[in-house]
């Protein structure tokens, strides 16, 4: 199926009346309008971004053709039941793979080693029919499953849909199943890059998050290049470098730059390197420094400090670099509210509470920030050192 422009253009249309609200953006640099095949390379940490930053380059370039990729587990049948349970008694028969493409998404496989039982049982039911669990997994796993004596195709059935939901080791299956889910993968894996390369030689832009997953640390995970690698022969590489300010004002700032990647071989290092240094992140590694209650006005001398000791080849919010003190003063009320920071003395303590419900992936906010910070000027070193 090809992807559906109008569509596309009336659902960003639509979200783009809401994710303002939740949502502060501030972009630098673009794609250029006369580009061919190109990969924009980006590193992930939100839920949204991705979404973020398509919209707005098909909103500024309509004609191009972009395309996305996601795991193929959004493709099965009964997974909008499984992430919107509510909705399950009417989707949990609904495959999305049509609507996907409608919007220039494709499949890539990227689980090896286990997946949903329900991901399993779709695949070996098409090739063999409704056999019984036990005739695929051990007696004692189906046991602990709890859905002995079921089918296959009882496993849609509301009773048992969320139960299949659990995620089982490959390395689990009966053979012949486990050496075809093995060879399946390889062969799936091969012919989804195989589509994504041809979309992209035809010159549309390829989004690709390498990390694979959110960091939960602030540091990236490694770079899985396979599709990367794939396509960089004829596939003009830029970056898409994103950090967040999420101390900053009452909306989640999201910061993110779009550079030319000049040397592939310096992917991981270009790409940390290139994303932006915020209030957040300086003020965590402030804060995360002083054991005792600190000051606003010691808090804003000790991000001055930081400021003016950051390497040549960084890019750092304007914002803050025009007025720290504010920046400070705004992140400081924040952080008060929550809970994070309380008044002790004629200064502020840290307390434990140091989370974010925009992130629920990450535990601690103040070293997550200043993991990325400490990461960001590493990669900025070494490609200082490299020249």
């Amino acid at each position: 199926m090809k992807p559906n422009r109008l569509l596309m253009g009336l659902a960003i249309g639509v979200r783009q009346l809401y994710l303002p609200l939740k949502q502060r953006v501030r972009q630098w640099g673009g794609l250029p309008a006369d580009r061919g095949p190109t990969v924009l390379i980006t590193n992930h940490q939100h839920v949204n971004e991705g979404e973020i930053v398509i919209s707005r380059i098909f909103l500024t370039q309509p004609w191009k053709p972009l395309v996305m990729v996601n795991s193929r587990r959004t493709f099965e049948t009964g997974f909008f039941a499984a992430r919107l349970p509510w909705t399950a008694p009417f989707t949990r028969h609904l495959n999305p793979t049509a609507m996907w493409e409608c919007f220039s998404i494709l499949p890539v496989e990227n689980h090896l080693f286990s997946r949903t039982l329900l991901s399993l049982a779709e695949e070996i039911r098409a090739q063999h029919g409704d056999l019984a669990l036990e005739a695929i997994l051990p007696d004692d796993r189906v046991t602990a499953l709890g859905l002995a004596g079921r089918r296959l195709g009882d496993l849609w059935a509301m009773p048992n849909f969320f139960k299949a939901q659990q995620t089982v080791k490959i390395a689990y299956l009966r053979d012949p199943y486990k050496r075809e889910a093995l060879e399946h993968f390889r062969a799936t894996s091969k012919a989804d890059v195989d589509r994504i390369v041809a979309t992209i030689r035809d010159g549309a832009t390829f989004y690709v998050t390498p990390e694979g997953d959110f960091s939960r640390d602030g540091r990236m995970h490694r770079m899985r290049n396979g599709i990367v690698d794939a396509v960089l022969p004829f596939a003009a590489p830029w970056l898409c470098a994103i950090a967040y300010d999420p101390f900053r004002g009452k909306r989640l700032g999201m910061l993110y730059r779009i550079v030319r990647l000049s040397d592939p071989e310096q992917l991981t290092e270009s790409l940390g390197a290139a994303r932006p240094i915020t209030t957040s992140a300086l003020l965590a590694d402030a804060l995360l420094e002083h054991a005792t209650p600190i000051t606003a006005a010691t808090a804003t001398a000790s991000v001055a400090a930081r400021l003016r000791a950051l390497p040549a080849n960084v890019f750092v919010d304007p914002e803050l670099q025009r007025d720290v003190a504010g920046a400070v003063d705004d992140a400081f009320g924040n952080l008060l509210r929550r809970g994070t920071l309380r008044r002790e003395g004629d200064g502020f303590a840290l307390t434990d509470q140091r989370g974010d419900l925009r992130f629920p992936h990450i535990a601690d906010m103040l070293t997550y920030q200043r993991a990325m910070l400490e990461e960001t000027l590493a990669c900025a070193q070494r490609l200082l050192a490299s020249r």
